[in-house]
């Protein structure tokens, strides 16, 4: 079961700041597992801490070298590395199941152009994507892979049961669901909600699953 949480990147404050709030707190209040951030620049190159440069071949921004990130990868080593990139697998809930299953994981928060690709083919364990669009950095890709693997920790989550009707478990998407007002304008929660009979909501519930 997951136990440790590493992070690399450039920009550890985005992570920090995130990591004060919801359930990722929680758990790491909890003591469930730890969350570790790391600055890439603690393994940069000379005076300037350098850990990009401009691409062989020519063409627009700047590459994140190999070397830091494999050093940066030698001294956390973790279980699995994890690398966010566009080009990667789609994040789905196969590769969450797999990964809770590691006792520590690192996730590789690119930049710029993108990675070096010799440090991908020696530390990979899983290239993720969050969708086939690209946004400037794996920071936010990365909290959201974070927080998809916390939720499912024992303990993390106020009620356990949540977990049982979570959308995209066994392939199916969540029923709807209401609370008060029971009507709004001309909208009314479904009647059988309101019933009390537990059967019935149960039956409704299921009926109102979703394939993916």
């Amino acid at each position: 079961m997951l136990k440790e949480i590493n992070v690399v990147t450039i920009f550890p404050e985005i992570v920090k700041e995130w990591m004060k709030y919801g359930i990722v707190n929680k758990g790491i209040q909890k003591n469930i597992f730890s969350l570790n951030v790391y600055d890439l620049r603690e393994w940069g190159l000379g005076n300037s801490k350098q850990i990009d440069d401009a691409p062989y071949g020519g063409g627009p921004g700047m590459v994140m070298m190999v070397e830091p990130i494999d050093k940066a990868i030698t001294n956390i080593a973790s279980n699995k590395n994890i690398f966010l990139t566009p080009s990667g697998k789609s994040f789905d809930q196969t590769i969450l199941d797999e990964l809770l299953e590691m006792p520590s994981l690192t996730i590789v928060c690119g930049r710029y152009e993108g990675f070096d690709k010799r440090v991908i083919d020696m530390h990979a364990d899983y290239e993720i994507s969050l969708g086939s669009v690209v946004v400037s950095g794996g920071e936010i890709p990365g909290m959201f892979v974070i927080e998809a693997l916390v939720r499912n920790l024992p303990g993390v989550l106020g009620n356990e049961e949540s977990l049982y009707y979570e959308t995209f478990n066994d392939g199916m998407i969540d029923f709807p669901v209401y609370t008060r007002p029971e009507r709004y304008k001309d909208y009314a929660v479904p009647e059988v909600l309101l019933s009390g009979d537990h059967k019935k909501i149960e039956k409704w519930k299921k009926e109102n699953l979703k394939d993916i």
